[in-house]
């Protein structure tokens, strides 16, 4: 998985993704709520960590949103 871009503003997290198998022509679009993020979040966090989040912190936070919903749609770079 690769991260191409993430921020966080007014309670809701955006993240811009691309998996192994879609390679460097597509990409995907995840939008989380503050509550989703908690929710879906293998770690206690409160919103302050959110913010320091890397790479590996929204990679996880991917997967565990993966392991109940599909993956967002495929979108072309």
């Amino acid at each position: 998985m690769h991260i191409h871009e993430f921020s966080y503003y007014v309670h809701r997290l955006y993240i811009e993704f691309s998996t192994k198998e879609d390679g460097e022509d597509f990409y995907r679009i995840l939008e989380l709520d503050y509550k989703d993020v908690i929710y879906y979040s293998s770690d206690i966090i409160d919103e302050a960590d959110i913010f320091d989040f890397d790479e590996n912190s929204v990679i996880d936070l991917i997967m565990g949103y993966l392991n109940e919903n599909d993956l967002p749609e495929q979108l072309t770079l």
